[in-house]
């Protein structure tokens, strides 16, 4: 079946928005609740359009969305215009008694579980004594090392002022929200004696409180000084 938009809608960025349809009630066919899943009309794939595939579980009570965005902005669309098609799907676990009896009803775009988050402890991860090497120059810091962070970090108090930096369009995410962060140039890294080129990233306010995290990036050369 066709899906419409309910109302007019214009696209100014290329984020994903949620497309409002007027649909507001479980599918039935059969007299049955089922789900669906929702895909884009080829047609609109053609103006520029993309519909994210969804799926709509079978006790969903709220107002169907239609996830979309374009590679194209601005995009105009038009009230009753179809972007959409839905199609049914049979709910084959419907004879499995599930774990939990938590009905989705309205909630929808998320989990109407609890929250679930990754923790890591960072008090068995090993800290070691780190050089940091430019033009002559040693820098001597305390790491953590093997945090599962996908970069390497090295707090702002602790960069050397006559040290430079590299502007960079790159951010940093973590518990405390996400800032921008700025580039080191290659460095020699001492640990335990062995040393590696590597470049770090530094944030651009304070309130990073790790000194320095190193992450063991794949393909990074380790290699002995001979005296």
């Amino acid at each position: 079946m066709d899906v419409a938009a309910a109302v007019d809608v214009t696209i100014m960025t290329t984020n994903p928005l949620k497309i409002p349809t007027g649909l507001i009630r479980p599918i039935i066919i059969n007299g049955q609740p089922v789900g669906g899943l929702l895909l884009g009309r080829s047609s609109m794939t053609m103006l520029g359009l993309f519909v994210l595939p969804s799926v709509i579980d079978a006790d969903y009570c709220g107002e169907i969305m239609i996830m979309a965005y374009t590679q194209y902005p601005p995009l105009q669309i038009k009230k009753g215009q179809r972007l959409a098609q839905l199609i049914p799907l049979p709910q084959l676990a419907k004879d499995i008694s599930p774990m939990r009896h938590d009905a989705r009803n309205q909630g929808g775009f998320g989990s109407t579980g609890g929250l679930t988050l990754l923790t890591i402890d960072l008090s068995t991860r090993p800290r070691r004594a780190v050089e940091l090497c430019l033009n002559g120059q040693i820098k001597k810091l305390m790491g953590l090392l093997d945090t599962g962070a996908d970069t390497s970090i090295i707090a702002p108090s602790e960069w050397p002022h006559d040290w430079p930096l590299q502007a960079a369009a790159t951010t940093v995410t973590g518990v405390g929200g996400m800032t921008l962060a700025s580039r080191t140039p290659t460095l020699t890294v001492v640990i335990d004696g062995k040393y590696a080129q590597a470049s770090f990233s530094t944030t651009t306010t304070s309130t990073y409180s790790t000194v320095f995290n190193w992450t063991r990036c794949v393909g990074t050369t380790w290699y002995c000084s001979h005296q």
